[in-house]
């Protein structure tokens, strides 16, 4: 408060830098922190080329003992899977499938998984997969 001289009374202000600078703060640690937070669900293989997909799409995630999860929920068979992607590709979903599988799952069981896309008639599938070090 300062008394703003004869015959104009008390000025009461707040102060907002500390607050404003404590908000950009917080701000920047959320925008690095994110990337890091919303990784994929499993260890993904590396690739020495990949390139990005920043189209809408479907995610299937194929984990490191073979179960097949998509939208939150766990299939045993191919044709659950297959009536479920034909169930949101009709709905007006997504045409991309993004198959995230576990580098340590057998390639049988990602087989399993494009096969059930194709079925599903899903032209465009892409692969999972990390930037290699070094690349």
């Amino acid at each position: 408060m300062s008394a703003g001289g004869p015959g104009r009374g008390v000025i009461a202000e707040i102060n907002v830098t500390p607050m404003a600078d404590v908000m950009i703060v917080l701000l920047i640690i959320f925008m690095v922190a994110t990337p890091v937070l919303v990784g994929a669900p499993v260890r993904l293989p590396q690739a020495a080329h990949p390139t990005e997909q920043k189209a809408e799409r479907l995610e299937v995630v194929v984990r490191a003992k073979g179960e097949v999860v998509a939208g939150g929920v766990a299939f045993s068979g191919g044709e659950a899977l297959v009536e479920w992607i034909s169930a949101r590709r009709s709905a007006g979903a997504e045409s991309v499938v993004l198959v995230q599988a576990d580098r340590g799952v057998a390639y049988g069981e990602v087989a399993r998984v494009l096969s059930a896309c194709r079925r599903a008639g899903v032209e465009d599938i892409a692969l999972a997969t990390e930037l290699r070090a070094g690349s």
